[in-house]
C-alpha cells in the first residue's frame, strides 16, 4: 500500500508513516496529515478480473498486444433507419427540383444533403469500423479504421502513470444518456483522453484492465474515475 502526500501527491517513505496514530509527514513539502482515508480508499478499490465484453477481442501481434473494439451496436440499426428515411427524402426532393427546374429549391436542399452525407458516413462507419489499441514496448497507438476517423493518437509509455475510466453524461431536452471513456494520467498529473464513445462501462473498464495488466501498472484510485463493480 502506498501513502501519498495530500498537498503535493509525493509518495511517503515508510519511516515517515506512523501506524499508531495514522499520521504521516511528507519529506518534500513538510505537510503532516492523517492518511486513514487513503487506507480506506485503497481497500475499497480492490477489483475483480473482468472477462472480455461483447464487441471486444484481444489479438497478439509481433510487437505486443492489440485490443480491438467493434463499433456496431443496436444504435447503428436505429441510425440506419433514420439514414434511409433522410436520404430517401432528399432524393425525392432533388428529383422534384430537377424535373421541374426549381433551382432555388435544389439550392435550398443542398445543406440538408450535406447533412445526409455526414449521417451516411457515420452509419457506414458504425457497421464496418473498429478501434485498434495496439500496445508495444515503446508506445500505445490508437487507430479507427477502415474508414478514416478523428481521435487516433500515439502515446509514449514513459508518459503513462495511471489508466482510469470516466463516465460522461449527455443531456438533451427529453432524456439523459451516458458514454464511457478511457483516460491516462501522466507523471505531472495531467489527464488525457485515450478512447471515447464507449457505450458500456464494461468495455471501458476492460480496456483499462488490459492496458494496466500488459504494462504492469498497479491499479490505483483516481479522483472522478468510474469504480469497477
Amino acid at each position: 500500500m502506498d501513502i501519498h502526500c495530500k498537498r503535493c501527491n509525493e509518495p511517503i517513505s515508510s519511516e515517515n508513516v506512523h501506524l499508531d496514530n495514522h499520521m504521516a509527514k511528507c519529506s518534500s513539502c513538510d505537510a503532516v496529515f492523517d492518511f486513514r482515508d487513503q487506507v480506506t480508499r485503497v481497500e475499497a478499490h480492490k477489483r475483480s478480473v473482468l472477462e472480455a465484453p461483447k464487441g471486444i477481442e484481444l489479438q497478439t501481434t509481433m510487437d505486443g498486444l492489440q485490443i480491438v473494439r467493434r463499433w456496431f451496436s443496436a444504435k447503428t440499426i436505429g441510425l440506419l433507419i433514420f439514414c434511409m428515411f433522410w436520404d430517401g427524402f432528399m432524393v425525392a426532393w432533388f428529383g422534384i427540383a430537377i424535373s421541374k427546374e426549381q433551382w432555388a429549391m435544389a439550392a435550398f436542399g443542398t445543406i440538408h444533403a450535406l447533412v445526409g452525407v455526414g449521417i451516411t458516413y457515420l452509419c457506414v462507419a458504425g457497421f464496418i469500423n473498429r478501434t485498434h489499441i495496439e500496445i508495444t514496448f515503446r508506445d500505445i497507438s490508437i487507430k479507427h479504421m477502415p474508414l478514416p476517423w478523428f481521435g487516433g493518437k500515439t502515446i509514449s509509455l514513459v508518459d503513462i502513470k495511471q489508466i482510469f475510466t470516466k463516465e460522461k453524461m449527455h443531456r438533451n431536452k427529453n432524456s439523459i444518456s451516458y458514454s464511457y471513456e478511457v483516460h491516462f494520467l501522466d507523471h505531472q498529473g495531467k489527464e488525457t483522453k485515450m478512447v471515447s464513445g464507449l457505450e458500456k462501462p464494461e468495455q471501458a473498464l476492460y480496456i483499462e484492465q488490459e492496458i494496466e495488466s500488459t504494462l504492469g501498472i498497479k491499479d490505483a484510485p483516481v479522483s472522478g474515475e468510474l469504480p469497477r463493480r
